[in-house]
């Protein structure tokens, strides 16, 4: 598969908070914030790879603040990183209380989403290389190799682990 640029894959959705979103006390459930998210990752990977993707694991998603009624969203998602056979997507979003007239656009939300490629039949497929343009890319591709190689190895061990026991 040939390569593909940050900005070739790179992903926005902008959503309006409503009622059903939010718990009594008006602000967003959690789970609604990680389904958008994981759907903008999503939406990366498959334009990344034009395959099929799936969801292979989640970094801690980090609820930085609260997000109110009222709203709106942008959920945003980035390449970061990509391996024979995953990849690596930073999905943040960022938050306007547009209602709120005393506070700005501000970072609520952010985690690390890991996608592998398969074929119809289930099996892993190659993921295309990832061309890093800025500086600002490849600290972030060399920052995602490095959380890479600590998941490997950190698997690694516990499979050994696993077939001493």
């Amino acid at each position: 598969p040939e390569p593909h640029t940050v900005g070739y894959s790179q992903s926005s959705l902008i959503h309006l908070v409503g009622p059903s979103d939010c718990t009594l006390l008006g602000f967003v459930h959690g789970g609604v914030t990680m389904k958008l998210m994981d759907e903008v990752a999503g939406i990366v990977a498959a334009r990344h790879c034009k395959t099929n993707i799936v969801t292979a694991s989640v970094d801690a998603i980090n609820f930085h603040e609260k997000i109110k009624k009222g709203s709106v969203i942008t959920i945003s998602g980035r390449m970061t990183f990509t391996s024979n056979k995953s990849m690596e997507i930073e999905v943040f979003v960022d938050a306007d209380p547009f209602v709120d007239e005393s506070r700005g656009r501000y970072r609520a939300v952010s985690a690390f989403f890991t996608y592998v490629s398969l074929s119809k039949d289930g099996k892993p497929l190659p993921v295309p290389q990832l061309l890093t343009e800025t500086e600002d890319e490849k600290r972030r591709f060399e920052e995602g190799k490095g959380r890479y190689l600590q998941t490997k190895a950190k698997r690694q061990a516990q499979m050994q682990q696993a077939a001493q026991h």
